[in-house]
């Protein structure tokens, strides 16, 4: 169900209303500008906040440039005729209108997004040698919902891309090998010293969540005057202790699956005194379905546009 809703409102639905921005005439006026509202504020909020690593990253950039080719056809269809102006039916187009500024809020949130909050830190990148896909980060609720946790307010869930752009081999795969970033190599996001480590929780198969362990395996470290929390890690990998002086860079451990997490990721974020505290990773503001290209990404090649 899950993932059908998913597919649902991140691909059928923006092609539906996408089809008929195409074919709708433009008489009555008033009945193409609500088919306008409409698949604009669809598309707009598939294209900026679904999760794209479950159907490939390549379907959101052709999502976007049918919308484009569906309104360029649109407009070139003739004007109304003065008669035509006034024979739609105001209650269908107010409600054409009303779901498309629903789902337009929604991803106007998602470029408030990238609004970077005053005292944001500086932090190193945590993974290496891939390609990289923010599934939750921001500012705002509407692309992070870590927002509404005070502590986690702009905490990052980050999965890695295969060959296909995709998160996983499959949909939904119960293997946990099956999924890009398992086994991952954590980094250390600065210079600073190990609050505390913890080791050996299971890796959950996926779906399966540990709600007494939320973080499951996990490393803090101290950064200056901020911990930064490195969570969900496999088991068996943790390489550091409490106390003991890091180097940015250093591993850490290895991306898992242990604790609250219904797939692997690697879920980071900075806090000072119980607040959540911003943070750019290598000179970057992350949002929710941002690429990080590190050393050695084969994807380079293929998505050149910096999300």
């Amino acid at each position: 169900m899950v993932v059908w809703n998913l597919f649902f409102s991140s691909i059928l639905l923006p092609l539906i209303v996408t089809a008929l921005l195409w074919l709708w005439p433009r008489r009555p006026m008033s009945g193409w500008i609500a088919a306008l509202v409409l698949a604009a504020g669809i598309t707009g909020f598939s294209v900026l906040a679904a999760p794209w690593g479950w159907f490939g990253i390549p379907s959101r950039f052709l999502l976007a440039a049918l919308f484009v080719a569906a309104l360029i056809a649109s407009i070139r269809k003739p004007l109304p005729l003065p008669e035509d102006l006034r024979q739609a039916s105001m209650v269908g187009v107010m409600v054409r209108v009303l779901i498309g500024f629903l789902f337009g809020g929604v991803a106007l949130g998602v470029l408030r997004a990238h609004s970077v909050p005053p005292g944001a830190i500086d932090l190193h990148f945590p993974l290496k040698d891939g390609a990289y896909l923010i599934g939750h980060g921001g500012s705002h609720p509407a692309a992070n919902h870590h927002a509404a946790h005070p502590a986690q307010r702009y905490a990052l869930d980050i999965m890695k891309l295969n060959a296909a752009g995709t998160r996983a081999r499959g949909i939904y795969p119960a293997d946990v090998t099956r999924y890009a970033i398992f086994g991952a190599e954590v980094l250390s996001p600065c210079n600073g010293t190990v609050v505390s480590a913890l080791d050996g929780l299971p890796d959950n198969r996926p779906g399966v969540m540990d709600q007494k362990n939320l973080a499951g395996n996990h490393v803090v470290v101290r950064c200056g005057d901020v911990n930064v929390f490195l969570a969900h890690l496999r088991r068996g990998s943790v390489a550091v202790r409490p106390t003991q002086g890091v180097v940015a860079g250093q591993r850490l451990g290895m991306v898992g699956n242990s604790g609250n997490t219904s797939e692997p990721h690697l879920h980071i974020h900075a806090e000072r005194a119980g607040a959540g505290v911003p943070a750019r990773f290598d000179g970057r503001w992350l949002v929710r379905n941002a690429i990080v290209r590190r050393e050695g990404a084969l994807m380079a090649l293929m998505w050149h546009a910096r999300c």
